[in-house]
C-alpha cells in the first residue's frame, strides 16, 4: 500500500450520487473524472485491473460497464484509473455535466 499525498486544496464531490458495483458489492465513489475513480473499498492490490459498473445511486439501472487500473490503495479507498471507451467517457462526462449545472461539449 502506498501513502497518496491530496494535493487538492478543496475537497471535490463530482462523485456523489455514483457507486462503483464489484462482484455485486457496492462501493460509494468519492471523486470521480474523465480519467479516474476514487471510491470507498480496497479489496484489490495496485496494478490489478479491475472490472466494475458505475451506476447512480438513485437508479442503479442507469449504469454503465468499464474497468481500471488500480494505482492507490490506502485503509479504506481506492484509486483507479479508466481504460476509456466510449461509452464509459459519455456516462461520465454527463454526469459531471449534471452535477456542476454545464452543458457537455464533448459528443455532440
Amino acid at each position: 500500500m502506498s501513502q497518496h499525498h491530496e494535493r487538492r486544496q478543496h475537497s471535490r464531490k463530482i462523485g456523489h450520487g455514483l457507486v462503483v458495483l464489484i462482484d455485486n458489492r457496492s462501493h460509494p465513489v468519492i471523486d470521480i473524472s474523465v480519467e479516474g475513480v476514487k471510491y470507498q473499498g480496497n479489496g484489490s492490490h495496485v496494478g490489478a485491473t479491475v472490472s466494475l459498473k458505475l451506476a447512480r445511486l438513485d437508479d442503479m439501472k442507469d449504469c454503465v460497464e468499464g474497468r481500471v487500473e488500480v494505482v492507490d490503495i490506502d485503509y479504506e479507498t481506492t484509486r483507479g484509473r479508466f481504460i476509456p471507451t466510449v461509452g464509459l467517457l459519455r456516462y461520465i462526462i454527463g454526469h459531471i455535466s449534471k452535477t456542476t449545472g454545464s452543458e457537455p461539449t464533448y459528443f455532440k
